[in-house]
Parts: C-alpha cells; structure tokens; sequence
C-alpha cells in the first residue's frame, strides 16, 4: 500500500493506493480522501505493464477525474434548475461554462490532477 498526499488551498487530498493479482494480469485500486472525508473509489486493470510516469498515476488521476465530471454533471443540474431549462442551447453552453470557470471547487480539482500529471 502506498499513499500519495496532494496539498492544494489548505486542503489534503491523500490518495490510498494498492494494487493487486487479477486473473489476466493486475489492477491497480485508489480511494481519495479529502480531509479525512473519503470521497471516490477508482480501479485500472492491466494485461501487463504500465506507460505510466509514476506508479498508481493513471489510477489517481482518473479518480480525480471522475470527482470533476461528478461536480461538473452537479453545477449543471443545479443551472438547468435555477434558470427553469430543460436543456441546453449553445446559448446556455456558454453561461455554463462561465459557471465552471468560476466554481472555486473544480478549479481546485483541476490544480490536484496538475500536480499528478507532473509529479
């Protein structure tokens, strides 16, 4: 087991990883704390060896990806309500666009998976 902490605006994002014997090869498991909170789970199974920089980045970083799409699918549920949508114009793709670059939340998930992809 390994654990790999990512500080980013006072928050401590630690990730829990291991990994293990499948049948056709090995999977490698993350879970993702924040403050003590777990928040996601993600697993990546190999047939053999992986292209990875560091060992457990592809796993990290498609949990970290997996929490941004999760808040990305909340703000615009949240959106479609406040302003009474049903769906999305390209009109509307753009106001919700501006609704992700200000949510402080995903911009913070963004600097995490930056740091992962160039540890």
């Amino acid at each position: 087991m390994e654990i790999k902490k990512v500080i980013v605006n006072g928050k401590t994002y630690e990730f829990v990883n291991d990994s293990r014997n499948t049948r056709s090869g090995f999977a490698h498991d993350t879970t993702l704390f924040v403050d003590g909170v777990q928040k996601i789970s993600n697993t990546c199974h190999y047939l053999n060896r992986t292209w990875e920089c560091y060992k457990y980045q592809s796993v990290m970083c498609g949990a970290m990806s997996q929490l941004k799409d999760n808040r990305r699918k909340y703000l615009e549920n949240k959106f479609k309500e406040e302003k009474g949508y049903s769906r999305l114009t390209d009109k509307r793709r753009f106001e919700l666009e501006d609704v992700f670059t200000a949510d402080n939340v995903l911009n913070e998930y963004e600097e995490v998976l930056k740091n992962l992809r160039n540890y």
